[in-house]
């Protein structure tokens, strides 16, 4: 469901006073809010200040909310809906807004009684990359999405189908995760924090059981 509300209004059109009263950028989500009825939108808000918004009675959680990279103004229930579920992603140090990137565009494709458990989101590989690498584990597949210029490239893998899974330190907080896939082809995504693939690894343990059932 999507929403068409004040459409003159540009919630990434900031006047310099606005721009200059912004947070410092931190990776944290910024969130404009629209009070349903009204036309004129109030922000930046973090989630943690919308939350208190909200407890205040300040805002109803039917009114709208935009972060950068949404479609439309959606009202604050919806998203945040969203937002609950990414937040037990985000513990190993993942950026939230990479976690939310990859979320919403793995959703879409899970299957009946499907469910994601865990996303995890390579480091650059250099000073000059850019491009990253990103895991989402659910109960029924591996994803793996790399980051390309021309945007994000899937490939999906079932449990049943992974034969094995390694993990091997490279220092400096880093590790590298592999899967063997078939007994014959083997797949490395080197750089992930050492947090996020002790994870993996123990996920890809519990359910590469369960699909070999």
């Amino acid at each position: 469901m999507t929403h068409t509300i004040a459409a003159d209004y540009d919630p990434l059109d900031m006047s310099e006073n606005e721009a200059a009263a912004a947070p410092e950028e931190s990776g944290e989500i910024q969130f404009s809010v629209m009070k349903r009825g009204e036309e004129e939108a109030s922000g930046p808000y973090t989630i943690d200040e919308i939350y208190a918004l909200l407890k205040e009675d300040k805002l109803a959680r039917n009114d709208f909310v935009y972060y950068e990279g949404m479609a439309d103004w959606s009202p604050i229930e919806e998203v945040f809906e969203i937002q609950e579920q990414l937040s037990h992603f985000v513990d190993d140090g993942q950026s939230r807004a990479k976690v939310a990137e990859i979320f919403q565009e793995v959703s879409p494709m899970l299957a009946a009684g499907e469910d994601i458990y865990y996303i995890a989101v390579q480091e650059k590989t250099g000073i000059l990359s850019k491009q990253k690498t990103a895991l989402a584990v659910t109960n029924k597949r591996l994803f793996i999405l790399h980051e390309k210029r021309s945007g994000l490239e899937l490939e999906t893998h079932r449990w049943d189908s992974v034969t094995n899974t390694l993990m091997k330190d490279e220092g400096h907080g880093m590790a590298m995760f592999s899967i063997l896939l078939n007994r014959e082809k083997r797949l490395d995504i080197p750089h992930l924090p050492t947090a996020q693939v002790k994870r993996l690894f123990q996920l890809a343990q519990e359910l590469g059981e369960m699909g070999s059932d």
